[in-house]
């Protein structure tokens, strides 16, 4: 059986007031398989786990559940709903902590699951009356749990590629320890300052220039504050980047 891997992932966030109980969130994704297939109507089993303070922090909380694909590969369901609980969901004080998901799976519906990968839960404010700067935009973020930040592996090598090579903008193409599942990450630069061994994250910001409508702006990051804007389209594993949120 082939591999199977998520190409999106979609949330909806889970809004935290103090002395209220937290509700379960969304977890959307689109199952294909390693040649970029969608894998549609048939069962998959997952176990979540909510980690505390990093990637490899502690486990605060797991859960497992099974779902059918649609006939487009999505799948759809709720993490805090699940069976074979341990922990407390509804007591993780999620304004206290940096948490975590890992997300893992068996494509048979059975229970000898693969590591899919980790994504960073954040909680940031809500601000509906954002004012635009003249100078540059302003984010406009939401309130609760909301996926803007997701583990990419760890940093390998890079090549870059300019424009006197194929004629366009200076790009730098970046190897991570989990290029099979993303391949190599694609953004502008001329050159890479992240350090091998390095814990990269993709990172989205929404940003509204004229304070009515706006557009998300993708980036590669370490833990260090260096950065680098990714491309739209991921050329080498064929994709447009927002699909991975």
């Amino acid at each position: 059986m082939k591999k199977l891997l998520f190409c999106f992932f979609v949330f909806v966030f889970c809004r935290v007031a103090i002395g209220q109980e937290v509700e379960p969130f969304r977890y959307q994704a689109i199952v294909r398989n390693v040649a970029g297939e969608v894998v549609a109507e048939q069962s998959v089993s997952f176990k979540f786990s909510i980690l505390k303070d990093s990637i490899r922090g502690e486990v605060v909380y797991s859960e497992q559940q099974r779902v059918t694909s649609s006939k487009t590969g999505l799948i759809s369901l709720f993490i805090g709903e699940g069976s074979g609980k341990t922990g407390d969901f509804a007591s993780i004080d999620w304004s206290s902590e940096s948490y975590f998901l890992k997300i893992e799976m068996d494509a048979s519906g059975d229970s000898s699951y693969t590591d899919v990968g980790t994504i960073q839960l954040l909680r940031i404010p809500y601000e509906l009356n954002a004012i635009a700067s003249k100078k540059s935009p302003t984010p406009l973020t939401e309130e609760g749990l909301f996926i803007t930040r997701k583990y990419i592996g760890q940093f390998i090598d890079y090549r870059h590629t300019g424009p006197e090579t194929y004629g366009g903008p200076n790009i730098i193409w970046i190897k991570t320890s989990m290029e099979k599942t993303y391949g190599k990450i694609s953004a502008y630069g001329k050159k890479c300052d992240f350090s091998v061994g390095d814990n990269l994250y993709l990172k989205r910001s929404y940003y509204s220039p004229g304070g009515v409508s706006g557009y998300w702006v993708y980036q590669v990051e370490n833990d260090s504050s260096v950065f680098y804007r990714c491309t739209n389209f991921q050329h080498d594993k064929k994709v447009l980047i927002e699909t991975w949120f």
